[in-house]
């Protein structure tokens, strides 16, 4: 007995500081009704993975849209059970009830968009390529992961969460990242052989050239699936399909990204009004180049050149 006795009070004792740390987490992240970020891991090295906490505290609809950077894998795991709706280059989830424990991992260059009709938290972790394959991993297949549920995940990301604000816990906190990058992994091993499979049919490269040949040569001009499919030798049936296999894209968002590049590198090297870039890029107005650039970027097409003038000011 008394041996029982002084464990259970320490047991009692870590419960009420997690309870504590997760209140104090809460709190900081309700302040307004949007989307807000609070840092568990804030490690300036680009070799770690880096940890958000993402809340939406009110009642109110929100939308929460992004595009993975080019050298890292998103994952947005769910931290209570939630309404929502997923939409992907990969993935259209329509709104439905989803558990704590649900998570997708998106690609480099994916764009994604989550609908939640209400309130919602979920973990946002950034994890580089680097860490996602491992070195001696030569194919480094580009695929997204779920959606699914995995409950060691969500174990993990609550034990994030009790050690956030402890700075005794940090060197702890940090290992507790690397088992979750660890489980990703895992779980992107598993994953593997499906994409792989789906990959078998893809088009060659030299058929993927031209199309991005054509394309680039064309963004000014109206251009169709059909026209795409053309310039590949294909049907536009088999093209789209295989088109897909092979990128992550459908033609069409495929077509978006290159007049969004296209759009960034007009801004960013000429004094041009936007509806000059609007029409250089293929759009017929401006309040269409600005949603559809807003959609894929985060950004308006004002917002983004500012930064980017500025940036290279600096």
């Amino acid at each position: 007995m008394s041996t029982v006795a002084p464990r259970r009070t320490l047991n009692k004792a870590l419960a009420v500081k997690a309870q504590h740390a997760t209140r104090a987490l809460l709190n900081r992240c309700a302040g307004n009704t949007s989307w807000m970020q609070s840092n568990l891991l804030a490690d300036a090295s680009s070799m770690r993975a880096k940890a958000s906490v993402w809340t939406h505290a009110d009642a109110t609809p929100v939308t929460w849209e992004a595009t993975t950077p080019q050298n890292a894998y998103a994952v947005l795991l769910l931290l209570d059970d939630a309404r929502l709706s997923l939409r992907s280059d990969a993935h259209a989830l329509q709104e439905r009830a989803c558990d704590a424990g649900s998570y997708y991992v998106s690609r480099p260059g994916e764009s994604v968009s989550v609908h939640c009709p209400g309130r919602c938290r979920a973990l946002y972790v950034a994890v580089p390529v680097q860490l996602f394959w491992s070195a001696d991993e030569a194919s480094h297949a580009c695929f997204s992961v779920g959606p699914a549920r995995d409950a060691l995940l969500l174990q993990l990301a609550r034990t994030l969460l009790e050690m956030h604000g402890e700075s005794r816990e940090q060197a702890l906190a940090t290992q507790v990242m690397e088992l979750f990058v660890d489980r990703l992994r895992h779980l992107r091993a598993a994953a593997a052989p499906v994409a792989c499979a789906v990959r078998k049919t893809v088009l060659p490269q030299w058929r993927l050239q031209r199309v991005d040949d054509y394309v680039k040569a064309h963004l000014s001009e109206h251009i169709t699936l059909n026209d795409m499919a053309a310039a590949a030798g294909l049907s536009p049936m088999h093209f789209a399909a295989q088109f897909r296999a092979a990128t992550g894209f459908r033609p069409h968002h495929y077509l978006l990204l290159c007049r969004m590049e296209h759009a960034k590198q007009l801004m960013a090297e000429m004094p041009r009004s936007m509806l000059d870039v609007a029409l250089e890029v293929g759009f017929h107005t401006q309040a269409h180049f600005t949603t559809v650039f807003k959609r894929l970027t985060g950004k308006t097409p004002s917002q983004w050149r500012v930064d980017t003038l500025r940036a290279q000011h600096v």
